[in-house]
């Protein structure tokens, strides 16, 4: 009996099958901001996590969550000149903005994004270690998700590349983010072609 699973083998990174691998145009950014992406072990190695490409365009560590008999790695978060804040919607967030990077003399702000389903990053905000004592930021009101191959929770849910897009764009500018978005563009693209479907909003009648 054949598995509705496919065997084909994906690349570890952009999640898809290796002879649609993206990664050559994956932007890598140069930012004063840091970031650290925080996973839920459960993510860690599912192909539509867009968690593992996000952390690559940012330069961030990966620190993985939840994962039995695996203590979490806590070096990147504890870093002594670095002033941390976790992007998460709580109801005491701030809403990130520009101002959102100026920290004292000598110090550098550093964005934890955290990578996992809602239930999931919702639990690593409140009990993961040192993440649950940072502050909160949310992103601003923004346009619904184009991703599309995961179900979304709520309307304004959108996955984690296009969280930390959203957040670059917010921190530093439309210009800096807009390599992020050619990127995730086309990755929706290709995903969606490797399963025979369509991105969000696209008709079979708008194809070339």
């Amino acid at each position: 009996m054949s598995s509705r699973k496919s065997s084909r083998p994906r690349c570890p990174v952009c999640g898809l099958h290796l002879e649609r691998c993206l990664c050559a145009e994956l932007p890598v950014l140069d930012l004063p901001t840091r970031f650290v992406l925080v996973q839920h072990n459960r993510e860690r190695h599912k192909p539509t996590s867009t968690g593992r490409a996000a952390a690559a365009a940012l330069r961030a560590p990966i620190v993985f969550y939840g994962a039995q008999n695996e203590a979490m790695e806590t070096g990147p978060l504890t870093e002594p000149d670095l002033d941390y804040v976790v992007l998460f919607p709580a109801e005491d967030a701030q809403v990130a903005g520009p101002e959102l990077l100026q920290t004292a003399p000598g110090r550098r702000r550093c964005v934890v994004i955290l990578d996992g389903t809602w239930h999931q990053c919702s639990r690593m905000a409140r009990r993961a270690a040192h993440v649950a004592d940072f502050s909160k930021v949310s992103l601003p009101p923004g346009g619904p998700s184009r991703w599309g191959i995961r179900h979304a929770p709520r309307p304004e849910a959108v996955c984690t590349f296009e969280a930390a897009t959203r957040l670059v764009e917010v921190l530093h500018g439309p210009d800096v983010a807009r390599p992020m978005e050619r990127f995730f563009l086309e990755l929706t693209a290709r995903m969606h072609a490797q399963r025979g479907s369509l991105p969000p909003g696209q008709d079979e009648d708008d194809e070339d």
